[in-house]
């Protein structure tokens, strides 16, 4: 039997022609990562903006609109550029611009006590409006948009009277009060005032009976109201029972004192953290050169810390954003809202009622952020303000001489006699879970 040799083929003589193919390959490579790059095509500053934005030059309000106008009745002792910028949030740039460049614009450094000034600003705390009443049918109004200020006298008699109004809920209170012409047209307004502070939306009733006090200001012999204000209700409903007015501080009272909007902490959390960017309307976007509000405050905070609601109120947002991230927004009732971003958990839902105390979320570093942080907002009647500096409700209920001033100037309101007064109890007062607006 013969036997079959076989020789082994060298490995060289395996590899040897694959070794050019490979030497190509890898030139390739190394010649497409070192390849130079096209210059990119010119960016329109939104697109870039859009593209580096994060929490500190970013605003969810795509379209700033105008809020209704506030108003403020000079006192002894007033300094406007302190109520300017500390009280009202405004941009004290744009005090020096009206006092510098506007047509009668020295007027505003010889204020009286007793004279009138409105405002209206957009939901980015830019004034838009102004007005300064000299007397009850004089003053002088300006226009701002951008830098351009225009500007014209106002001679026109103001009337102003109290009226109140009762009626029975059929669809909803705005069509209760549509009917009034002593409102001037303005129920919708008051429906939303009241709305802020009692939640019809969930609770209100058919056959609900209501009963409203408004303060109606009236311009010469116009029908049409020039503002509206709400000064007092009473609201006794199948599932809400609340009354309340309106005191010195603006802020509403049951008739034993009770306030209705609930006390605010300063910080949505317990624990003590580095701001590392600060409220700023004015700020600089570092890449445009353009403004770019920063409307809240950053506090840098590790990934999974509590966030804790600051007041009680209704979760009216929970969303997921490409540049806030998850994020929460909250309502307090009476004006007050508070917004939460960047957020890597989220405790509660839309509709939910919450806590002074309670906690919403977890922080995190969700959407456009340059690292884990909380970026925290609060608003009042639907403007950005400083929370950081601005005055927070503290008081839960009148005491002593407050208390019996505001019982004696309601008393025919709430119908409250002189033993109700001095016991401190009340006609139509069921709070309960109510309290706050929620």
């Amino acid at each position: 039997m013969s036997s079959t040799t076989v020789k082994a083929t060298p490995l060289s003589s395996i590899f040897k022609p694959l070794l050019a193919p490979a030497l190509i390959v890898v030139s390739l490579a190394f010649w497409w990562a070192s390849r130079p790059l096209p210059e990119p095509p010119p960016m329109l500053d939104q697109a870039l903006m859009r593209l580096t934005g994060n929490t500190e030059f970013h605003t969810l309000d795509e379209t700033p609109e105008p809020l209704p106008w506030e108003h403020y009745t000079i006192a002894r002792g007033d300094v406007l550029a302190n109520l300017w910028n500390d009280q009202w949030q405004l941009p004290r740039e744009t005090l020096y611009h009206l006092l510098a460049n506007a047509e009668k614009g020295q007027m505003l450094a010889r204020l009286r006590p007793g004279q009138h000034l409105e405002w209206q600003a957009d939901s980015e705390g830019r004034l838009l409006n102004l007005r300064v009443w000299l007397n009850e049918g004089e003053g002088y109004q300006w226009h701002l948009d951008g830098d351009a200020i225009s500007g014209g006298p106002l001679n026109l008699s103001r009337t102003l009277h109290e009226v109140q109004i009762a009626g029975r809920i059929d669809t909803s209170l705005a069509a209760a009060l549509a009917g009034d012409p002593s409102l001037g047209g303005s129920a919708d307004s008051i429906a939303r005032q009241v709305a802020e502070l009692l939640p019809l939306t969930k609770k209100a009733r058919r056959g609900d009976r209501f009963s409203v006090m408004v303060q109606v200001e009236r311009l010469g012999d116009h029908a049409e109201a020039y503002s509206a204000k709400l000064m007092g209700f009473d609201y006794e409903g199948a599932k809400i029972q609340v009354a309340a007015a309106r005191f010195d501080d603006d802020r509403f009272y049951t008739p034993s004192g009770e306030s209705l909007l609930p006390s605010f902490w300063r910080y949505p959390f317990e624990q003590s953290y580095r701001i590392s960017s600060n409220f700023n309307p004015r700020r600089l976007h570092p890449i445009t050169g353009r403004v770019s509000p920063h409307l809240g405050t950053d506090f840098a905070m590790p990934v999974g810390s509590p966030v804790e609601a600051p007041a009680d109120g209704v979760v009216k947002q929970v969303v997921h954003h490409a540049l806030a991230g998850n994020y929460v927004v909250i309502d307090h009732g009476d004006g007050y809202q508070t917004r939460y971003l960047h957020l890597s958990r989220i405790k509660v839902r839309p509709g939910d009622t919450v806590h002074q105390g309670q906690v919403l979320a977890y922080s995190g570093n969700t959407g456009r952020s340059t690292g884990p942080h909380l970026h925290y907002e609060l608003r009042m009647n639907g403007r950005p303000v400083n929370a950081m500096a601005v005055s927070l409700p503290t008081k839960g209920k009148l005491q002593s001489d407050e208390l019996k001033r505001f019982q004696s100037r309601y008393a025919g309101y709430f119908k409250l006699d002189r033993d109700d007064q001095q016991a401190g109890t009340a006609v139509a007062q069921q709070g309960g879970s109510d309290k706050g607006g929620v």
